[in-house]
């Protein structure tokens, strides 16, 4: 029996830094890749991109006569623990932070999830995950995960962890006292899959993306530079009608003095891992999700299919480069921006 890794590239990287006022990096995710030299093909991907889910279903064949086990593998991105937490996370209480999940063939399967926790220790990474366990400390590195299993240690503890870099303590303005966890935890999910001789395979898998942005126009500000505006064409593919578009969007946010008007950018990336072969038929559907926000990405032979939806498709797809898409919204001013 052959075994083939299927890996999800989940990557932490920054975004595109136009303004002091941006928001925070993103936890991007990624497509499935074959290990390459495999006989697995993967014949057909229908790839769903919105704010609210990312959704792709696969369909992969196996053109053998034998049949394939698979380890099936779905790498969640490095989460680092810090005192001011610079990336998006959907669900930062959870293990679970992107809200992962998968089927096969249509059916709910069972998925292992693997974490490893490490902290530096004199210039070197060393696993801390059984002494976590021991502590009764989640391995999730957020102060939303760890906040109340600190709480059952005794100070004395707590001032140990502080003194031996595990824990930040951080006083805010109103008195208040947050430790924060300062390791990095690395983890996955992943199943034995059989890939059955001469037949296709469906898999699906879905999760929240993690969004970054500003919170307001960057894009369509008169103050904007040529090169600022060569970034974003070359990240996004705007266009001159769709700068004029931003540039208006920008006059009507600041005609009053955005008292009651309020636009800001949202962006997110899917990621082609290196190595990512040939996709035999690749759709590709975005959604706006309100009919008022603009939307721009890099594609070929778009076609709206609906109020909201853009859409590609695409034969024997190699993909060149990672998808963006930018998000400019508006909407009247409340007291705080949407959360990302």
């Amino acid at each position: 029996m052959r075994v083939l890794w299927l890996v999800l590239a989940l990557l932490a990287a920054s975004s595109l830094p136009a303004r002091a006022d941006d928001t925070d990096a993103a936890l991007k995710a990624g497509n499935l890749v074959l290990e390459q030299g495999s006989a697995i093909t993967l014949v057909a991907e229908d790839l769903y991109l919105s704010e609210q889910e990312v959704r792709a279903d696969y369909r992969f064949r196996n053109p053998t006569g034998t049949d394939i086990a698979a380890i099936v593998a779905f790498p969640m991105p490095d989460l680092v623990g810090a005192p001011v937490m610079a990336v998006a996370i959907p669900d930062p209480a959870q293990a679970n932070v992107l809200a992962f999940n998968a089927t096969v063939d249509g059916q709910a399967v069972p998925w292992q999830l693997d974490q490893q926790a490490f902290l530096m220790r004199n210039g070197q990474s060393v696993e801390i995950t059984t002494e976590l366990h021991h502590l009764g400390l989640p391995p999730v590195p957020t102060v939303a995960a760890t906040k109340v299993p600190l709480r059952r240690l005794s100070e004395p503890r707590r001032h140990a962890l502080i003194e031996a870099g595990f824990l930040d303590r951080q006083v805010h303005k109103d008195g208040t006292i947050s430790d924060v966890p300062l390791w990095t935890l690395k983890s996955r999910y992943w199943r034995r899959q059989i890939f059955p001789a001469g037949r296709d395979v469906a898999v699906r898998q879905s999760f929240t993306p993690s969004l970054s942005g500003q919170s307001s126009l960057s894009f369509g500000s008169p103050d904007l530079g040529s090169s600022q505006m060569a970034r974003y064409a070359d990240r996004f593919c705007t266009d001159p009608a769709f700068a004029r578009s931003a540039q208006a969007l920008y006059r009507r946010a600041s005609a009053d003095g955005s008292r009651s008007f309020q636009a800001y950018e949202r962006y997110l990336t899917y990621l082609f891992p290196a190595g990512t072969g040939t996709i035999g038929t690749f759709k590709l559907i975005v959604d706006k999700g309100d009919p008022s926000t603009m939307v721009a990405f890099c594609g070929s032979d778009l076609k709206k299919t609906g109020p909201t939806t853009v859409e590609m498709v695409v034969k024997d797809f190699v993909p060149r480069r990672d998808i963006d898409v930018l998000f400019l919204k508006s909407a009247p001013r409340v007291s705080a921006l949407p959360p990302l």
